[in-house]
């Protein structure tokens, strides 16, 4: 499903406008739309007051448009104007069309009767930025924005919570805690990602007249990862299919203390139509992993011979057709990574203490010559890109397209509403999982689904995007079973399984 950065908004409603619709009929649409869900959630509103915030550009607009349909329905209405009188020609003509009874209030005039009417509204709307807003919040905006947040009003906002970054999703400080949100006609990156998203409240997109063709001959660079796109992207599994057609996957992971990360991979792996898996297993834990995975083959080495340890690997690599590296090796990344890097001619996917090497040493790998995946989680990425986790997560869209782009690889940014970032400026937002999957070896599971992904051909990206919509979808499952608070990474395993059986149902 497409999500619509601020420039594509922007080009869909020029050419809208191409189509005949004006700017003046998208606004009035807007404003109706925004009413009705008022009404639909919180009504009857006949009586009842609502406090409209509104600034000075077409967002204010927006809100003139939706306090005239209410005053229509009997509403008591007070808008007030947070930024001064309205300021571009569309947002004018419409408060010019406001009827007598919608009283209108300056923040700057009459702070004390706008508080007062916030206090005592049943609904606030808000309508101050729109999908334009960038920075910081200040001056009477900032304030009344945080005083709205305290009321006990119901809160519904045109198109984006104020405060909240349409493209990178970032919120301000102070921005507008809505219950609801109208999105219209299409969805944005900060409807999906955090910290926006849970500032939006429940997201109901509606219509402003832009024709459905119009929308649908679009395609845009973000994008919400579907069951549909999932689908699509598995390989079929063709009648005189063997083992050697499904993709061979080599996984390099695992150590002593830590030999359940490979497995919780490896069998994960097994269940995503995988054809053959090699695991290259240090001696000491080759008896865990045997024993727990006997639809694998090995290859056994000893870190206490890096020569035979190197060839070894070699020799396995040379076979797969995908490799994964990083789940539990522990300290043995540093002697095992620097060999995969050198011999790897096939897809690759760094995860967990990969990862942690390549940020330790300052590892280029930008200069492998293979796909490459990255699937950190918010600390693994401040290794590697130098931000604290805190700058991470208050912009997790730029800072896994920041990551993509450095190191020409598609990077996975582990967390609530997934990032899937391609370097060439692609995203895919992830809309399954829960917090139950908050538990160690839950990325290990993940990383064997998309390295299955890449050893069967599905491209970097998409076998990302459709891992990550999977390992949700499968923790879903888990959650609905067993709860949030029991379920465990290993139960993933068996959940994969009910997902493939209803895809094979359908």
């Amino acid at each position: 499903m497409n999500l619509f950065r601020k420039s594509e908004v922007q080009a869909l409603e020029s050419a809208a406008q191409a189509c005949g619709l004006s700017l003046a009929q998208m606004m009035e649409n807007a404003g109706q739309a925004l009413a009705q869900e008022a009404q639909t959630r919180w009504g009857p509103l006949k009586s009842r007051p609502v406090a409209i915030l509104c600034g000075k550009g077409n967002n204010g607009g927006d809100g003139f448009a939706c306090a005239r349909q209410l005053a229509q329905w009997g509403a008591s209405c007070q808008v007030i104007l947070v930024q001064g009188p309205p300021a571009t020609a569309l947002a004018k003509a419409a408060f010019a069309q406001l009827p007598p009874q919608v009283a209108v209030l300056d923040s700057q005039t009459a702070s004390a009767a706008a508080r007062a009417a916030l206090s005592a509204a049943w609904v606030i709307v808000d309508c101050v930025f729109g999908f334009g807003f960038r920075g910081q919040l200040s001056g009477d905006a900032a304030s009344f924005l945080s005083f709205a947040n305290a009321q006990s009003g119901h809160r519904i906002a045109a198109d984006l919570p104020s405060g909240t970054e349409c493209d990178s999703a970032r919120a301000a400080e102070g921005a507008f805690r809505a219950e609801a949100t109208v999105a219209f006609s299409v969805e944005k990156p900060a409807h999906r990602s955090y910290p926006a998203m849970e500032f939006c409240g429940q997201v109901a997109v509606r219509p402003v007249g832009i024709p459905e063709a119009l929308l649908a001959s679009v395609q845009t660079q973000a994008s919400l990862t579907t069951e549909k796109q999932v689908r699509e992207a598995l390989p079929p599994i063709p009648p005189q299919a063997h083992k050697g057609s499904q993709g061979r996957l080599l996984l390099v992971c695992g150590s002593y203390g830590m030999a359940g990360a490979c497995l919780m991979a490896a069998r994960a792996a097994l269940r995503c139509g995988l054809g053959l898996l090699e695991i290259a297993a240090e001696r000491s834990i080759y008896s865990i992993l045997a024993a727990g995975v006997p639809e694998a083959v090995f290859t056994v080495y000893d870190a206490r011979d890096p020569a035979s340890t190197e060839a070894k690997l070699k020799r396995a690599l040379a076979q797969a057709t995908a490799c994964a590296v990083g789940c539990g090796l522990g300290e043995l990344a540093a002697l095992v990574c620097p060999m995969v890097f050198r011999s790897c001619k096939v897809p690759l996917l760094l995860d967990a203490d990969a990862l942690n090497y390549a940020a330790r040493w300052g590892f280029p790998l930008a200069s492998l010559p293979v796909p490459l995946v990255l699937t950190p989680h918010p600390g693994e990425l401040s290794r590697l890109t130098g931000e604290s986790v805190q700058t991470i997560q208050r912009g997790r869209l730029e800072a896994a397209q920041w990551a993509a782009t450095a190191n020409a690889a598609v990077v996975l940014l582990k967390g609530a509403a997934t990032v899937v970032a391609g370097p060439e400026g692609r995203l895919a937002l992830n809309s399954t999982g829960n917090p139950g999957l908050a538990k160690g070896g839950s990325g290990d599971v993940l990383a064997g689904v998309i390295g299955a992904l890449l050893a069967q051909g599905v491209p970097a990206f998409q076998a990302a995007a459709a891992g990550a919509w999977l390992h949700g979808a499968a923790g879903d499952w888990c959650r609905e079973n067993f709860s949030a608070r029991a379920m465990l990474p290993t139960g993933l395993e068996g959940a994969l399984t009910e997902i493939f059986k209803n895809f094979e149902r359908q």
